[in-house]
């Protein structure tokens, strides 16, 4: 049979399968009586029940270790193979019944023929039949224990088709739940690997800011040091503009007083040369020339005003003590 292969490899003899025994139809030599030949067959039957039910408290001694182990209580299963024995002892009680009531019939009518070779011939034939029919009784056991042998094979197989079911649906579940968990991580990674991005996108924004406020302090500061230094060199331009106002006032002044005392010297010799008479008029003060000034910080230039020489310098103190200071008029 197919599922034979899936039956444990034991090395029980107890436990293996029993082949049918093919008996060689020999005359032995002399009659025997019904007694004795069925007599060894109910003993050969007797023997073959003993040794099923040795292999079936092997098989419940072995457990669930093979693939052939009948599930169930031990006890349950004794008592079951006990009931099977029994009726099967019944059923040959009752075939042996009826061989020995056939087989006295025949008494009968072979004792009413007296004919004692048929009666040896068919008492030959009938022990044949007999071995025949135990034969056939025990290959029909040996199909009965190979179909028992399948059927526990199916029902074990069938649980563990079960059980393997139930472990699938396990694990998918499991696996399911594994999936959810995983689509959740992912979610969660996804979510802070943002939120990463942001932060380090506003952390390098903040930096680009700082650096710039950076740059932007230090230009800042460059240039208020540039500030106080142009700030530092105009007021130095400035009180050097006033000192050069300063200068330049006095200049102009002292530059009219020159003129002055040369025009007073100049028409001096004019008298001197023609001998007219002149009037000296008071000279005007200097303060009332107001075109002359020249405030502090700014430059005026004057048209009339000129430089005079070294020699003119020369002469006006040589006469400044002999003219009038109040001016000569003709």
């Amino acid at each position: 049979p197919p599922l034979a292969k899936l039956r444990p490899s034991w090395t029980d003899r107890s436990l293996k399968r029993r082949e049918p025994k093919r008996k060689s139809l020999t005359f032995t030599g002399g009659p025997r009586s019904l007694r004795e030949i069925f007599g060894k067959s109910r003993d050969s039957e007797v023997k073959q029940l003993q040794q099923q039910h040795c292999v079936n408290l092997n098989l419940n001694r072995v457990g669930g270790g093979g693939t052939a182990s009948v599930p169930g209580s031990p006890a349950r299963e004794l008592s079951r193979l006990v009931q099977l024995q029994r009726d099967k002892l019944q059923a040959l009680e009752s075939r042996l019944l009826g061989c020995e009531a056939e087989l006295q019939d025949w008494e009968e009518f072979t004792g009413q023929s007296g004919d004692e070779g048929n009666l040896e011939d068919e008492l030959l034939l009938l022990e044949q039949q007999v071995r025949r029919n135990n034969a056939e009784m025990e290959e029909e056991e040996f199909w009965q224990n190979e179909l028992q042998i399948e059927l526990d094979s199916e029902r074990h197989l069938r649980q563990q088709l079960a059980e393997l079911q139930s472990r699938v649906r396990d694990c998918d579940a499991k696996v399911s739940e594994y999936l959810a968990r995983i689509q959740s991580m992912e979610t969660g990674l996804e979510k802070e690997r943002l939120q990463k991005e942001a932060e380090l996108h506003l952390k390098v924004r903040e930096e680009e800011v700082q650096t710039q406020l950076e740059k932007v302090r230090d230009e800042l500061q460059v240039q208020s040091q540039q500030t106080s230094r142009l700030e530092s060199s105009c007021k130095a331009l400035e009180r050097s503009l006033c000192q050069s106002g300063k200068r330049l006032q006095e200049n102009e002044q002292e530059l009219e007083q020159l003129t002055k005392e040369l025009r007073q010297v100049n028409l001096q010799q004019f008298i001197q040369q023609t001998g007219t008479k002149v009037t000296v008029l008071p000279a005007q003060p200097s303060g009332e020339n107001s075109s002359n000034e020249v405030e502090c910080g700014s430059l005026k230039r004057l048209g009339s005003s000129r430089l005079l020489p070294s020699g003119l310098r020369a002469l006006q103190s040589r006469v400044s003590s002999s003219l009038n200071p109040e001016g000569i008029y003709v």
